[in-house]
């Protein structure tokens, strides 16, 4: 199975060493960044609450020079709408300077990944893998 602390994208982008989960109220939060490529996963409900937290995670990642987000919602419940927000507005950030944007992990035909197409959310890139997620973000123009 490999190191739980390397996510292997093919190979091609080990992401080393997840910051330590931190609980948001219903949800677990868990973030590292590599090569400029930041990748956060979800676990339970990012509610209301968790907005202002939300907003800081990406502001700082993108402060901090990430070039790209890969938000895995896989193990979310749910989502709050001003979460979907921040990550759309985060998105138009990165993209607004050249890069490569918030690439969103769902599991298809999910009800979140539903309610997340009918949002604004709808306008991120979909994915069923953090995977397939990471090599789109590394491999924006």
């Amino acid at each position: 199975m490999g190191d739980p602390d390397r996510l292997h994208v093919d190979g091609d982008l080990p992401l080393v060493g997840y910051a330590a989960s931190r609980p948001w109220g219903g949800a677990l939060v868990r973030s590292t960044m590599a090569g400029g490529l930041m990748i956060v996963d979800v676990e339970g409900e990012l509610d209301a609450p968790a907005v202002t937290r939300w907003r800081t995670l990406l502001n700082s990642a993108i402060t901090e020079g990430a070039t790209g987000v890969a938000v895995d919602l896989r193990g979310c419940r749910a989502i709050d709408i001003g979460c979907l927000s921040v990550l759309v507005a985060a998105s138009g950030r990165l993209k607004g300077r050249g890069d490569g944007g918030v690439n969103l992990v769902t599991t298809p035909g999910s009800p979140l990944e539903r309610r997340v197409r009918a949002t604004a959310a709808k306008r991120l890139s979909g994915y069923s893998s953090a995977g397939e997620a990471l090599r789109s973000l590394r491999d924006a123009p």
